[in-house]
């Protein structure tokens, strides 16, 4: 295992400047927890076991994780529509959305039509406020758009205050991180400042999303725009992400923060849930809920980012079995940017992630790839 994360270490950065970590939680236990690096270059504080990154992109699995346990807890319901918790949002023909529709990015809301700013985008009441007056994409291809990086979490992050009286970030910690002890959250206290990560960009890696002027085809322009650059996840500054205002914010979609500790246990948890015996008392989530969470709805290629995603009713990322089916059969997570990673393995109630402060154009899918296979090995050993 040591050898694998090395190698990615090495492909993420020059050695020793940019930190990573990588956690595999199996049956509740801890069996791999390794980190190196810097984890903020500019301070020079080292990575630790703790330290934590924001997902950015790869929030998305864990706000899906959140409206899933608001289902188990009988407050809402997948195939109901968004304005049955939130009437507002029913304007100009938003009426039958549904949260699956948000969850899975088949709303037909990728993006934003009016032009809002880095400040903007910390202020989720405001958000949820303009989605309200906002029409379904009439670009054909809107539907499609299985990465849309902000508005999901902002339109799920107010049907969570509609339906639960508490924010987001509140729930989140009281209902799941707190009880189960997991070190994940929506926006940061000022005592974590410390341990987080900052993020910076490998050469390449900013090349794989439109550029801000769009090119040359108008229409294209439009819909890329709007969801790419309205404003950009990866603003030429990654400074932005290290502000400590962008690290309070409550920002759904993309300000979840978590150690890789944190997320395989979350993922863990998940695993185990998910292969649960019906009825049977779950960690977190009820057998019915993740069996229907994961139950395939929606496969593409992504028409403003290529590559293909899968996902399930829940909005969870369906994986492929890869080469390690014996482990990864019906497995789910996430692919964040930039090599961020996280994964629930039911058959070997396995959760693996790997978090890491420089983002690179490469996937970090691989390298999980190979723990599988080790896992895959120590099961057979036995």
């Amino acid at each position: 295992m040591h050898h694998f994360f090395e190698r990615a270490c090495r492909e993420a950065g020059p050695p020793g400047s940019q930190g990573a970590a990588l956690a595999v939680v199996r049956d509740g236990e801890l069996v791999v927890d390794l980190w190196q690096g810097t984890a903020d270059p500019v301070t020079g504080t080292p990575w630790t076991g703790d330290t934590l990154v924001p997902l950015l992109t790869g929030s998305h699995a864990v706000l899906a994780t959140a409206v899933l346990l608001l289902a188990d807890m009988g407050a809402l319901a997948l195939d109901r529509p968004v304005a049955e918790y939130w009437p507002e949002f029913a304007v100009r023909g938003k009426g039958a959305v549904t949260l699956r529709d948000v969850l899975t990015f088949t709303a037909r809301l990728p993006g934003m039509e009016a032009g809002i700013d880095q400040r903007d985008v910390e202020n989720p009441r405001m958000m949820a406020a303009l989605l309200e007056m906002h029409s379904l994409e009439d670009d054909p291809r809107a539907g499609g758009v299985l990465h849309g990086p902000w508005t999901a979490g902002w339109i799920v992050a107010e049907v969570v205050r509609r339906v639960d009286g508490r924010d987001l970030d509140l729930f989140f910690l009281e209902e799941i991180a707190g009880p189960l002890g997991l070190d994940v959250h929506f926006g940061l206290v000022p005592d974590q400042l410390p341990h987080t990560a900052r993020i910076s960009y490998g050469a390449d890696f900013r090349s794989r999303f439109p550029a801000p002027d769009g090119g040359a085809d108008g229409g294209a322009a439009d819909l890329c725009g709007r969801v790419w650059n309205n404003p950009s996840p990866f603003p030429a500054d990654a400074g932005v992400w290290s502000e400590s205002r962008r690290r309070y914010a409550i920002i759904p979609s993309l300000g979840a923060y978590a150690s890789a500790r944190g997320l395989a246990r979350l993922q863990g948890v998940l695993a185990a849930d998910a292969v649960r015996a019906p009825g049977e008392e779950p960690l977190l989530l009820s057998r019915r809920t993740l069996d229907q969470a994961r139950s395939f709805w929606v496969e593409g290629l992504d028409p403003l980012l290529g590559g293909v995603s899968a996902y399930g009713e829940g909005g969870l990322q369906l994986l492929d079995d890869g080469l390690h089916p014996a482990v990864r059969a019906g497995a789910f997570g996430h692919q964040g940017p930039g090599g961020i990673a996280y994964q629930a393995w039911p058959q070997a109630r396995t959760g693996a992630a790997w978090i890491r402060g420089r983002l690179t154009a490469g996937p970090g899918a691989r390298l999980l790839d190979e723990v599988a296979g080790a896992v895959d090995r120590a099961l057979r050993a036995g």
